[in-house]
């Protein structure tokens, strides 16, 4: 069952990865200009802050109201023995998918957009995503 153990930390690298090579390739597409920004304009604008309101509401309900139901690993406890308790993996999975889902949230905004609300609320999300890792659950 050794495996199955180094897969949930390992995961949240996998994911933190994929999110920071998308949130960078948005940046560079934008930035390149492969994309064109829409007009600057009232709906635009809306759009942005709709966004932006989605990721940071994901990414502070993953904080506020997720990541405290995740039981804290018990002194006896040993790190293996915590990722192999299923139900634990699942709420820190909850945790880990709800902050990459809010940081994917920004990074559309902004490449839809282009505006700086967006770009704010991804790097708000990917930040928060690599600021909750494995070690914050098992205190390793």
């Amino acid at each position: 069952m050794a495996p199955a153990q180094a897969n949930v930390p390992m995961l949240h690298r996998f994911l933190g990865f994929g999110l920071f090579t998308i949130a960078t390739a948005a940046v560079a597409v934008k930035s390149l200009g492969v994309v064109s920004t829409p007009e600057q304009g009232e709906f635009t604008q809306m759009l942005a802050y709709a966004f932006s309101g989605i990721a940071t509401v994901m990414v502070l309900v993953a904080f506020l109201v997720l990541k405290p139901r995740v039981p804290a690993r018990t002194p006896g406890q040993s790190v293996d023995a915590y990722w192999s308790t299923p139900p634990i993996v699942a709420k820190v999975m909850l945790v880990w998918f709800v902050l990459e889902g809010g940081a994917m949230m920004g990074v559309l905004g902004y490449f839809l957009t282009g505006e700086v609300v967006a770009a704010g609320a991804a790097l708000f999300g990917v930040a928060a995503f690599w600021l909750c890792g494995p070690n914050v659950f098992a205190k390793e």
